[in-house]
């Protein structure tokens, strides 16, 4: 005789589970499609000295985006080179850096923006931004997206707008 068939509430409860287990499993696939990281928790300042010791703290490849909140095309460019990140380097960490923003100023409204959200750390210029950008690069003019691909103790390799397929490969192959 099967013990099932004593249990008059076997059905409801066999109903129940698969339910249950079909919200968990919904649940388990849209969590997949989440970003593998989470948001950065805080605006971190960018003075002078910042630049030196992003550079001289890599232990890994890193794509510094620098940016500006009037920047039309920054957002795309940081959603790509997100994707592309994970694709070609997923150890490699990828920078925000906002030129027109003040670490303390509003980090919540920096915080919440949607675009910020697949960076690792989202810095802010602190101090003049002239003489930032040329503490950075000298040639660099304020153009933006201004795009430094890094490798721990070598050159920046710089690139102003989206950066093309040639670039990120160049970037990752060095291993």
């Amino acid at each position: 005789m099967n013990v099932f068939c004593l249990d008059p509430l076997f059905p409801d409860r066999l109903v129940r589970a698969v339910r249950v287990l079909r919200v968990l499993c919904a649940l388990w696939a849209a969590a997949a499609l989440l970003p593998a990281h989470a948001a950065p928790r805080a605006v971190e300042v960018f003075d002078r000295p910042a630049w030196g010791a992003l550079q001289a703290g890599l232990t890994a490849p890193a794509i510094v985006v620098f940016t500006a909140t009037y920047c039309a095309h920054c957002p795309a460019v940081m959603a790509q080179l997100a994707q592309d990140k994970r694709r070609l380097q997923p150890s490699a960490q990828l920078i925000a850096v906002v030129m027109d923003a003040v670490p303390g100023d509003d980090d919540a409204k920096l915080l919440r923006d949607p675009h910020h959200r697949p960076v690792d750390r989202l810095f802010a210029f602190q101090g003049q931004a002239a003489a930032l950008r040329h503490a950075v690069d000298p040639s660099w003019r304020g153009i933006t997206p201004y795009v430094a691909f890094l490798h721990p103790g070598e050159t920046p390799r710089w690139v102003t707008g989206p950066p093309k397929a040639q670039d990120l490969a160049a970037w990752a192959r060095k291993r």
